[in-house]
């Protein structure tokens, strides 16, 4: 994800850096050619930003579901072994969900991030069932 992450960063700030020069340089027909290109690295920011959330997200979570684990594999009821493997399943779910939101190009975004959303609320609501008291 660095490797992708870092060639966009690189991009933006030099398209960032030569487009003040080359706006006061072009006649004012072309001005709509910028305002297109700084339209479209607002989206990329913006895509950027939402996928870092995901990210520390989905750390967060495996954070939890690590400590869970290992605090409630001593004592096992069966209620407790389907909600573990209900809760199992949602973290798949969002982390397949996560991979796909990373990978996702421009067609494939609102998608991705719904799927994204989606996964995260039922791996919310499956922790809630083993965990009511913390959220």
């Amino acid at each position: 994800m660095r490797i992708i992450i870092a060639p966009i960063v690189i991009g933006t700030l030099v398209l960032a850096g030569t487009l003040p020069a080359a706006a006061q340089s072009k006649p004012a027909s072309d001005q709509g050619a910028s305002v297109h290109v700084a339209t479209t690295r607002d989206q990329i920011a913006d895509r950027n930003s939402y996928t870092q959330k995901a990210q520390d997200e989905v750390r967060i979570w495996q954070q939890k579901l690590h400590d869970f684990d290992a605090k409630v594999q001593a004592k096992t009821t069966e209620a407790q072994t389907s909600a573990s493997k209900d809760l199992d399943d949602a973290w798949t779910q969002t982390k397949t969900a996560s991979a796909r939101l990373e990978a996702a190009g421009e067609k494939d975004w609102d998608s991705a991030k719904a799927s994204f959303q989606t996964a995260s609320h039922k791996l919310a609501v499956a922790w809630h069932k083993v965990n009511p008291a913390d959220k």
